[in-house]
């Protein structure tokens, strides 16, 4: 499996593996790890294919060689100091616990996210529900209170990095039971509001993002009261230099505005000022990685408080001199007409 092998080739290997496995059966078990350690860095490969290839195998390993065999395996690695190794061994027992059910797994990641060894073993075991969450969808449902409850002490763990894994973990959950299970989240909410209160940087990113994907499934009016106090915070982060934080503060804008308790009276006067004056610039336009999360989030906001409030702020900057900024408010123009058609649209802003 070297780099150097071609596509066509590697494919091939994996054939060649996933037929010896169907032969062996349960007498793979001594070669597990040596299996292993060919095929786990599939999971992280550029290549769709290649991902698939390699969830295919370790699934098809797990079901051959059973779930003892797989953790005493791979549980060496969940403390690495190497986060490589530890990234693609929480990947691979993602995949175990889709072959082998969840339920199967829960009493080992229950331990390993308790471990008192080492913050590695942690961390590991929250990334490991993380990509559970995020590999099995919703099919977590009706085993998300116990996901949620093994995780929720990492939310005030000493080691930052814990604390954001586990935000992300939460927050991959939360995406997954959309737009169930808001009652499986109770006993996070109040660390996560401490949370953004005290964080900053990666951390903030991560505790915000796990408010957003909870916010929507809320009720409406704990919708609505959760969003105005999470919009202090993000009206302060607008002006974030991190691409990354703007990417997550766009996200969950938008993920607020769509909710039923937010009132457009609300997002006219405390969020559009200064939305439009931190992301609407030459700069936002040049960056390809945020410009379609600006276009969307403008698109969303627009549904919420009319086409015409959007649409009257950014016409005249189809004149503007730079090509990349004119296409970005044609783009979103032209998303928010097809949405929302033309009948608002007077004769003033036809003429611009």
């Amino acid at each position: 499996m070297s780099p150097t092998l071609e596509d066509q080739e590697r494919h091939l290997m994996v054939k060649v593996i996933d037929r010896i496995l169907y032969k062996l059966d349960d007498l793979v078990r001594p070669y597990v790890h040596k299996i292993l350690v060919v095929i786990e860095p599939l999971l992280i490969d550029e290549d769709y294919y290649a991902r698939v290839e390699g969830r295919e195998i370790i699934s098809n390993l797990a079901k051959a060689a059973g779930l003892a065999t797989m953790i005493s395996t791979m549980r060496p690695d969940i403390d690495n100091v190497d986060e490589y190794v530890r990234n693609t061994t929480a990947r691979a027992f993602a995949v175990v616990a889709s072959a082998l059910g969840i339920p199967a797994l829960l009493p080992f990641l229950k331990a390993v996210c308790k471990s008192k060894k080492s913050w590695q073993a942690r961390h590991t075991g929250i990334k490991i529900v993380q990509q559970i969450a995020i590999l099995m969808g919703c099919a977590v449902l009706p085993h998300l209170k116990q996901l949620v409850e093994i995780v929720e002490g990492g939310l005030v763990d000493d080691q930052q990095k814990v604390r954001t894994i586990t935000a992300l973990g939460i927050a991959a959950l939360a995406e997954a039971a959309t737009p169930y299970g808001i009652e499986a989240f109770d006993s996070v909410l109040k660390p996560l509001w401490k949370g953004i209160r005290t964080h900053r940087g990666k951390g903030l990113a991560a505790f915000l993002k796990a408010i957003g994907f909870l916010i929507p499934l809320m009720d409406a009016e704990y919708a609505s009261y959760y969003t105005k106090e999470v919009m202090l915070i993000l009206i302060r982060e607008f002006v974030s230099p991190d691409e990354e934080m703007k990417k997550i503060v766009l996200k969950v804008v938008k993920q607020c505005c769509s909710t039923d308790g937010v009132e457009p009276l609300y997002i006219r006067e405390e969020i559009l000022t200064p939305f439009f004056r931190a992301f609407w610039n030459h700069r936002m336009a040049m960056d390809r990685r945020n410009y379609k999360h600006l276009v969307d989030t403008t698109v969303e906001i627009a549904q919420k408080v009319g086409s015409v409030e959007i649409v009257s702020r950014i016409v005249d900057d189809l004149k503007d001199e730079n090509e990349q900024y004119r296409k970005m408010v044609m783009e979103t123009i032209e998303n928010i007409m097809a949405l929302m058609g033309a009948a608002e649209i007077d004769s003033r802003l036809r003429n611009n």
